[in-house]
């Protein structure tokens, strides 16, 4: 935002201090000043060139007779635009410029008593194509610095987005009001308006009240198409826009001061003459004003008349419906879009303006009919138009001023300094606000325009911009230390973590965001594409991280990774903790063979995970996923209670693991099996135990080899669960699994060595057999029994 010093004060008495000072003041109090350029134009006056001769010695240079209002004077050239009968600026020798001084110079022989300036030579332009062709009616040899408002400051402001009340010179002249408590003085709003009403010239509906809160629109008859003031077209360029028309001119004029971006129609080419504001339907397209044809998506909101668009609202108008030459009439819009929708749409269409970056940060649907009628004071003001009594103004619910209380002590402790009661309420109603003293408190009226306060702190923190951060006293905080702790969850995730890495495995991060087609949870926002969803589960990254392995030609792959899933269930999100664990190719261990990891490694990773969580009740179980190889998957549940033949307890699937289906191993590189675990971690942490220390027994252990005929369909967890519930049993290792001649069919062969044990003393021999009896009864139910 480019603010000139000139046009503010034609709102507030600005301090006679430097430029400097002020962009200091007003950086402090969050308006930060980024620049300060100074503007001026000693010695330049309006000229008449009178005669134009070829350079005798450069064909691209032109000699001018120049009339200054006193004397002629000879002035070469080289702009292509300038002709006998022009007016154009001559800096006289001597002239202050803000890229120097002009003296008197011979270019190719020829002295040159001055130069024809451009917009460029002025600091009104980046870059300009000739000399500035002034407009006929002004004087020869008047002084051109007061007729363009030289000489000016210019202060390029950075303007946070929650401040869209100052994007507009009259915002940032408030802002000047209340931080040196001057008076600040309303734009001027007066013109005449004749019949017939706007009401019976047009009309407006809008679809959704959601989109377009508020629309505004007038009727001037009787436009000329002409140029704008000398005045008004230098604060355009002052502030980066090019100078069209009157009309356009006029509106463009308006935003910059009031700060709301407006529209005109010309209203012969609307159809019906009416405004429908609506979203776009499939297939139709428009050609912006910058000549563009844009297609349009229903996303994207439209101002349309009664047959098809004729602007992308906040956005940018439509090129058949612009004002040109041979424009009479006008529909004059003034609304206030939505933000979502005004950015959904500039990004639909792939254009950003000046008007979309102000509706895009919240424009007050109030400063709507302010812009319009400023509008129209500046049209009746030069030029001979025909304002139509009153407006068509389509404002379903309107705007409405909130409170918030502000505590006079809560103010203190977090400033830190008593800021006098009355500096606190001049300030705040300069601002805008109204004040209401309680006592201990005040009641603050905040109004429309100022969207950003919300809540008392916000209150406070104006309070500290106009109070002035260079003036609250820096203090040492006073805080009481506090010790901090981790979430239980990810302390215990942690805790996996660890144990994994201990393991061998290497830690994996996949993203977050996924495609819609694999997620049960999408986003309505997406930030890019193919990130439209949140993922379900941790396998799909987890095989990506192994296809780019194996397609680096890696010998193995050993990773895990701890994440957060997102599910649907009956219509909620749930969110929750996962651990994936993912083997393929061969151990990395030293003389571990060139054999690959087997069902057994990754069973016996998720076994050591769970001796070490000390974890119980775990039992794998038949699964349907089709994912997983159909004879080499497995179910990992939570059981609370001893499963039975005739009983399977109850239990909780927390988990799968095994063998990756032949159609999904077909999609990775080479031939290596891949095995993949995953698995809930909040089931574990609720049955998880902390680490505990248990003291060696002084009483010696009696050890039993106890081979077993179990039914192939009896899981080997309930076998070794039955074992560990004797209470003289300390451990139950297995060591041995065969199948084969002197086994029944149907059954396997298991031998585990059992440790025996009791806390206090020596176990006898019939103890123990006392024992090994009530094992075999525990698992005689379950067809189990003592291989002979």
């Amino acid at each position: 935002m480019r603010a000139s010093l000139n046009w503010l004060s034609e709102y507030v008495d600005l301090p006679e201090i430097p430029a400097e000072a002020l962009a200091e003041r007003l950086t402090l109090a969050g308006l930060e000043v980024e620049r300060i350029e100074d503007l001026v134009a000693e010695g330049v006056i309006v000229a008449r060139v009178a005669s134009i001769e070829p350079h005798p010695q450069a064909g691209n240079l032109a000699v001018c007779q120049v009339e200054t209002g006193q004397k002629h004077r000879t002035v070469v050239c080289g702009a292509g635009n300038v002709r006998a009968g022009g007016l154009f600026p001559l800096a006289l020798p001597g002239a202050r410029l803000p890229g120097g001084e002009v003296s008197v110079a011979k270019i190719r022989g020829v002295k040159s008593a001055g130069m024809l300036l451009s917009r460029k030579e002025l600091g009104l332009e980046a870059r300009s194509t000739g000399v500035w062709d002034l407009p006929a009616d002004l004087p020869v040899g008047a002084d051109l610095a007061p007729l363009i408002g030289f000489p000016d400051i210019l202060l390029s402001l950075k303007i946070t987005s929650n401040r869209p009340d100052l994007l507009g010179i009259l915002g940032i002249a408030r802002e000047i009001s209340a931080l040196y408590r001057v008076p600040l003085r309303d734009p001027e709003i007066s013109y005449p308006e004749a019949e017939p009403a706007a009401a019976t010239l047009t009309a407006v509906e809008i679809e959704d009240p959601a989109d377009c809160p508020r629309y505004v629109a007038r009727v001037i008859q009787g436009i000329v198409d002409r140029p704008s003031p000398l005045l008004i077209e230098a604060r355009l360029l002052k502030a980066g826009m090019r100078p069209l028309s009157l009309v356009v001119d006029v509106t463009n004029y308006v935003l910059l001061e009031v700060g709301h971006p407006l529209h005109a129609f010309d209203q012969r080419n609307l159809a019906e003459g009416r405004i429908v504001v609506r979203r776009a339907r499939p297939g139709e397209r428009i050609r912006t004003l910058d000549g563009v044809d844009r297609d349009l998506s229903p996303e994207v909101l439209v101002i349309a008349d009664a047959q098809r668009p004729v602007a992308v609202a906040g956005v940018m108008g439509g090129a058949e419906t612009e004002v040109s030459p041979d424009t009479r009439d006008i529909l004059l819009e003034a609304a206030a879009f939505s933000p979502v929708r005004v950015r959904r749409s500039s990004r639909a269409v792939g254009l950003r303006t000046e008007a979309s970056l102000r509706f895009e940060r919240g424009l007050c649907p109030e400063t709507a009919d302010l812009a319009s009628r400023r509008c129209c004071t500046l049209l009746a003001r030069h030029a001979p138009v025909r304002i139509a009594h009153g407006a068509v103004d389509n404002y379903p619910s309107p705007a409405k001023a909130w409170v918030i209380p502000l505590r006079k002590r809560r103010m203190a402790e977090v400033l830190g300094v008593e800021v006098p009661p009355a500096e606190v309420e001049d300030g705040l109603t300069r601002l805008g606000l109204t004040t209401h003293d309680q006592g201990g408190s005040w009641k603050i009226v905040v109004p429309p325009f100022r969207q950003d306060l919300a809540r008392e702190i916000d209150l406070i923190e104006e309070v500290a911009r106009l109070y002035g951060y260079d003036r609250v006293p820096t203090l040492p905080p006073r805080v009481e230390p506090r010790i901090g702790k981790k979430d239980p969850g990810e302390a215990f995730a942690d805790r996996v973590r660890d144990i994994l890495a201990a393991l061998g495995l290497l830690e994996a991060y996949s993203p977050v965001l996924v495609p819609a087609a694999e997620a049960e949870v999408k986003l309505r926002n997406p930030l890019a594409q193919g990130g439209d969803g949140l993922r379900a589960d941790l396998l799909p990254g987890l095989l990506g991280a192994v296809q780019e392995n194996l397609a680096a030609q890696a010998p193995g792959v050993a990773m895990f990774e701890v994440g957060r899933v997102f599910r649907r269930r009956d219509g909620h999100v749930m969110e929750e903790d996962r651990l994936g664990i993912v083997l393929a190719g061969r151990p990395p261990l030293p003389l571990s063979g060139k054999g690959e990891y087997s069902p057994a490694d990754l069973k016996g990773i998720l076994d050591a995970l769970l001796d070490a969580l000390r974890v119980e009740g775990i039992a794998l179980g038949e699964v349907e996923d089709a994912r997983f190889h159909p004879q080499r998957r497995a179910g990992i549940y939570l059981t609370s209670r001893e499963p039975s033949p005739t009983d399977r307890g109850s239990r909780m699937l927390i988990g799968w693991l095994g063998e990756l289906s032949p159609s999904l191993r077909a999609t990775l590189p080479g031939e290596r099996r891949v095995l993949v675990l995953e698995l809930a971690l909040s089931p574990l942490r609720a049955v998880a135990r902390p680490p505990a220390h248990r003291p060696l027994s002084r009483s010696p252990a009696s050890k039993r080899d106890l081979s077993l005929l179990v039914p192939e369909r009896v899981p080997e967890g309930s076998v070794r669960a039955a074992i560990l519930a004797e209470r003289l049993v300390e451990s139950a290792f297995l060591y041995d699994l065969y199948k084969g001649e002197g086994v029944p069919a149907g059954s396997v062969s298991l031998t585990y060595e059992v440790v025996f044990r009791h806390p206090e003393r020596t176990l006898s021999s019939e103890e123990v057999e006392e024992a090994v009896g009530r094992i075999l009864a525990r698992l005689a139910p379950r067809g189990v029994r003592i291989r002979t």
